[in-house]
This record gives structure tokens, C-alpha cells and sequence, in this order.
């Protein structure tokens, strides 16, 4: 068990690499499309270039941190090392006019996707051994609790993130989003450090590898391929919904760009963060999966109005369709932030009292193949509906309209797998 300083500086941690994550999730497409120009097609390919990078990355770097033996343990090597490397990665890409002419598409293109892979592949390095590390330092009744934590600091980090995206165009033409970065990078590096002093070495044996039985093993696991299949198919969904919602809120419900930075992080702090101590009531009392079956429901409420502010002239009407698809949206998704690290750490619990075996880093790494999949395509089918021709005489594209409707159907393939998976093995223990 731990201590609440070490919940904390655990939970605390992801706040510095969600709040670049985000930014990337929400701004990396949209930046070199709309505030450096570059072709939106090209702009789906640098961003699924970057997914292509952490997908191999991910499970190597899950299965090297398993077979690591240091005086620091398995994880924090690849912690101290990773923070500063994923910091320094997002800087450059948001800052290319400092080293290159982005007048220049072709220099931009592959400015935007080394820097891109670039970070997708520090991610991973830094991520999964992180991840991977909560199974080895906590217990069962324990893990709710510490996931909300650092789904607190996600969604602040998110919101920051979502703000900046909002503003990047402001920024970029008031010469500060090199500085506004650099605080970003500096942030991340120093809320990392916390859980390397703090957390003691995990006192869990490395692996033996094994690297065919452990793979045979993975697909083996009816749980946990479930799982991932629920994850692939609701990451496509949440693809959609960050790379476009930026210009949909500007574009297509109509905000300025300094008011939708204000609307939405109050969205992001009120009804997604809001909503976590439903769904963490809710998942006592029923289960994890009973809660997220619930909260797709109600994504899929919002995506399906997402189309209907395009369809009226009403300026107040739209406002107001749009901002409610938004609503159900962020509680929606507000249980697929929440609960995705206690589930995976069950998972792994499970598979460990089963088979004798600790293979945190092989089973969170493995968890970006799928993952990464999905969101490297999906960049690719946004960057054609970002190439649609404009909707019916407003200057966005037809793409900004039809995107909810495409990302429900890929939710509701996600809960038909969801309802035959059991992702609540411990669910009789008490969660404090």
C-alpha cells in the first residue's frame, strides 16, 4: 500500500504529459492544417506517422522494462530518461518556424512527422513502463482511488491542453507559443521527478524472457483481447472527436476562438472531471463495465446531435444544439478517462495470480498495438473528411458534419463487445 504522499505524487505526475498530449491530440492535426497551411491530407499522414512510431514503441518498451534489472528497478530508468526527451520532442514540433521555413510544405511535412514520430515514440517510452509500474505498487482496493487521482490530473492537464489548442493561432501570431511550450516542457520534467524519489523499487522479480510463450499467452487471455478490442474501436471514436472538435466549435456552432477556449475548458473542468465521482459510485456498485456501458450510451447521444447546428440558421438555436452534444459528449467520455488504468491493472493482476507471472510492461505495451492502429487510420480517414468539399455554401468542410454520426457507429460496435467481456475479476473486493 501506499502512502497518500506516494498516491499523489503517482497521480500527480500525468498532468505535465497529459497537458502535451492533449495538446497534440487536440492541436497536433489542426495546427499544421489550419495556422501553418500545410494540406490537411498531409497533415493526417504526419499525425498518423506519430502513431505508427509509438505502436512498435510501446510493447518494446513494455517488454524491455520488464526484463530490466537495475539498482533503480525495472520503471524508473526509463522514467528519468523519457520525461526530458518527450518534453524536448513536443517543443519542436509546435515551434518549426523557429528552424525552417514553413512557407515550405515539403520541409514542413517532414519536420511536422519526425518531430511527431518523435514524440509518439517518447510517449511510449515514458508511458508504459509508468503504467506498468501501478500494478507492481499498489493493491486492488486501492486503485480506484488512485486512478481518479490521476484522471484529476488528466483532465486538468486536458483542459490546459484544450485551452492552449484554442489559442494557438492567437499565440502563434503574438510570437508566444515557443515560451507557452517551454513551460509545458518544463512542467512535465519537474512532476515526474516526485515518484522516483518518493515510491520505493517495486519489489516484483523481473521477467524471464519468454517471448513466444508470453505473446501466445496475451491472445490467450479472453479478458483482455476483449478489452483491447473495446479500446481500438473507442479510440477511433475519441480520434474523431479531438482532432476535429478545435475547428467544429469555431466553425460549425460558430464560437470565436477566444470564447470556445473559455466555453470549452469549462465543459472539459465541469462535465468531465464532474462526472468521475458518478461513474466511480457507479462502478461499485455495478462494475466497471456496467458503468462504461452506460457512458457510451450517452456518448453516442452527443455524437449524433453533433450534425444538427449545421442544419439550422438559428444562431441561439445552434449555440445551443452544439453546446449540448458537447455536454453529453464530455460525461460520456468522462468514463473512458476514468476507468482504462484500474482495468488494465486488474487485468494484469488477474493474469498474474493465474499464472505466476508479473508482465505489466508486455501487457500495457501490448495495449498500444491495438490502440495506435486504430488512431494512426483514423488520422488518415480525418485528414479526407478535413479534404471534403465545403457543406452546403458555408466555407467548412462537409467532413466538420458528418464526423459524429461515423464515430457513434464505432462506439456502439465498442459496447457489443463490452457487454461479452468481464473486466470487473475483483469486483467482490471492497474499493476505498
Amino acid at each position: 500500500m501506499l502512502t497518500k504522499l506516494q498516491k499523489f505524487s503517482y497521480g500527480i505526475a500525468r498532468l505535465g504529459s497529459t497537458t502535451l498530449l492533449s495538446a497534440f491530440s487536440f492541436a497536433g492535426f489542426y495546427v499544421y492544417w489550419d495556422v501553418f497551411k500545410l494540406d490537411p491530407a498531409l497533415s493526417g499522414v504526419v499525425n498518423a506517422i506519430g502513431k505508427i512510431a509509438i505502436l512498435v514503441n510501446s510493447i518494446v518498451m513494455g517488454y524491455l522494462s520488464d526484463i530490466t534489472r537495475t539498482r533503480l528497478g525495472k520503471r524508473k530508468p526509463f522514467i528519468i530518461t523519457g520525461a526530458p526527451m518527450l518534453a524536448l520532442s513536443a517543443l519542436l514540433y509546435f515551434t518549426p518556424f523557429y528552424f525552417i521555413s514553413i512557407d515550405d510544405k515539403t520541409a514542413l511535412f517532414y519536420w511536422g512527422a519526425f518531430w511527431n514520430a518523435a514524440f509518439n515514440f517518447f510517449y511510449g517510452y515514458l508511458l508504459t513502463p509508468f503504467q506498468a509500474w501501478m500494478p507492481e505498487i499498489t493493491e486492488p482496493g486501492e486503485r480506484i482511488t488512485i486512478t481518479t487521482l490521476q484522471n484529476i490530473s488528466n483532465m486538468l492537464g486536458n483542459t490546459v491542453g484544450v485551452v492552449f489548442s484554442f489559442l494557438v493561432p492567437t499565440l502563434y501570431k503574438g510570437g508566444l507559443l515557443l515560451p507557452v511550450m517551454a513551460a509545458f516542457a518544463v512542467l512535465e520534467i519537474a512532476l515526474y521527478m516526485p515518484s522516483v524519489f518518493l515510491i520505493p523499487v517495486e519489489q516484483k522479480t523481473a521477467l524471464t524472457p519468454k517471448i513466444t510463450r508470453d505473446i501466445l499467452d496475451i491472445f490467450r487471455f479472453k479478458e483482455y483481447i476483449g478489452w483491447e478490442t473495446v479500446r481500438m474501436l473507442m479510440s477511433a471514436a475519441e480520434t474523431m472527436v479531438v482532432a476535429l472538435i478545435v475547428k467544429y466549435v469555431s466553425a460549425v456552432i460558430g464560437l470565436g476562438q477566444n470564447l470556445a477556449s473559455v466555453v470549452f475548458g469549462i465543459v472539459m473542468v465541469v462535465f468531465v472531471m464532474g462526472a468521475f465521482p458518478f461513474w466511480a459510485r457507479l462502478a461499485r456498485r455495478m462494475g466497471k463495465g456496467q458503468a462504461l456501458t452506460r457512458a457510451a450510451i450517452i456518448l453516442m447521444a452527443g455524437l449524433l446531435m453533433a450534425p444538427l447546428p449545421a442544419l439550422v440558421t438559428s444562431e441561439a438555436i445552434r449555440i445551443t444544439m452544439g453546446m449540448l452534444a458537447i455536454i453529453l459528449g464530455a460525461i460520456g467520455i468522462s468514463a473512458y478517462e476514468l476507468f482504462p488504468y484500474a482495468v488494465m491493472a486488474d487485468l494484469v493482476h488477474l493474469n498474474e495470480i493465474k499464472t505466476g507471472l508479473n508482465r505489466a510492461g508486455l501487457f500495457t505495451g501490448f495495449e498500444g498495438i491495438p490502440i495506435n492502429i486504430s488512431q494512426s487510420l483514423t488520422y488518415l480517414f480525418i485528414g479526407y473528411l478535413a479534404s471534403l468539399p465545403p457543406f452546403d455554401g458555408y466555407e467548412y468542410t462537409t467532413g466538420l458534419v458528418v464526423w459524429g454520426p461515423i464515430a457513434a457507429v464505432f462506439t456502439a460496435l465498442a459496447v457489443m463487445v463490452l457487454r461479452r467481456v468481464n473486466i470487473d475479476p475483483f469486483k467482490q473486493e471492497v474499493v476505498s
